[in-house]
């Protein structure tokens, strides 16, 4: 079966949030409350199984081995699995597949929005000082040596709290584009503008709404 095959099976998947939280923190900057059994696809037919978490320095993926944990540095990946959810890479991130049509793909990117921390404005009531920094930078590439999952769990309520940013994207022919109508005008080309033009008078569509996207979707 060809990667392509394999990769459009997938994305049939319907994807939830499972174990998500709210209010990932300093001491524990992951997008899941707890790691997770997961699978990893590679482009060369390799699959292989892992208690799976999503870092949110970088959008990167951890796996825990033997009570530590490890940053995956696997090349080739065309797929992750982490219970329900599906992810591929786009620009070196994990975003989550949302829907799918043919090839093209609806995808979320969740991050944290560290520079609203470091700014220390208040908007989210917290800012990134020394202790915060400390950290987050304990578990961000080339941290610390493979940490203990243990301690890393007893510790990981004492943390500043990470706000969270939801971004929205397109990828089709392989290009990823904002979820935005300047987005999606990057993609179609002058060829489909009255199209467009016209879908936009018959759909009142709202871009930060995952149903108002998927219409989109069909549309491209």
């Amino acid at each position: 079966m060809s990667i392509l095959s394999i990769l459009i099976m997938c994305l049939t998947t319907t994807a939830t949030w499972g174990q998500m939280y709210s209010e990932p923190n300093t001491k524990w900057p992951y997008i899941y409350e707890n790691f997770t059994e997961g699978t990893i696809y590679s482009e060369n037919g390799r699959k292989s199984t892992s208690e799976l978490n999503i870092h949110l320095q970088g959008n990167v993926l951890h796996y825990v081995n033997q009570g530590h944990i490890y940053e995956s540095k696997e090349r080739g990946v065309i797929r992750v699995e982490i219970g329900s959810d599906a992810y591929i890479y786009s620009n070196n991130r994990l975003v989550r597949i949302l829907a799918a049509e043919g090839t093209s793909l609806l995808v979320e990117l969740r991050r944290g929005d560290f520079d609203a921390m470091r700014s220390g404005s208040g908007a989210y009531g917290a800012s990134l000082n020394s202790s915060a920094s400390r950290d987050l930078s304990s578990l961000s590439l080339g941290g610390l040596d493979n940490p203990d999952i243990g301690r890393l769990q007893l510790e990981r309520n004492d943390g500043a709290s990470i706000p969270m940013v939801t971004d929205y994207f397109f990828i089709v022919g392989g290009i990823e584009a904002p979820a935005t109508k300047k987005g999606v005008e990057s993609l179609i080309g002058k060829d489909r503008a009255a199209e467009w033009k016209q879908f936009l008078k018959e759909h009142k569509i709202k871009w930060k709404k995952e149903d108002s996207l998927r219409q989109v979707l069909k549309f491209l």
